[in-house]
């Protein structure tokens, strides 16, 4: 028998490994069960370049924010005078 829903996300994460351990050691294990593992592995992995992707990028658009603001600034002064 499973716990409600609402027991299982009370569980803290080391809680969950625990049983998940323990449920582990009474089942059959397939292919899929590895097939699953890589998948959960290349999404891993395809998440971490993301992130690191979007923190270049972001690094990126304030670079050259601040670059059109000097531009302007620039050609303002150049308009001025």
């Amino acid at each position: 028998m499973s716990e409600t829903l609402k027991d299982l996300r009370s569980l803290s994460y080391e809680k969950i490994i625990s049983r998940y351990d323990n449920v582990a050691k009474r089942t059959v294990v397939t292919r899929d069960h590895y097939l699953n593992e890589i998948t959960r592995r290349n999404q891993e992995k395809q998440t971490n370049a993301m992130l690191k992707y979007t923190k270049w990028i972001t690094i990126m658009t304030g670079v050259i924010s601040i670059s059109t603001i000097i531009n302007v600034i620039v050609a303002f002064k150049l308009i001025i005078k």
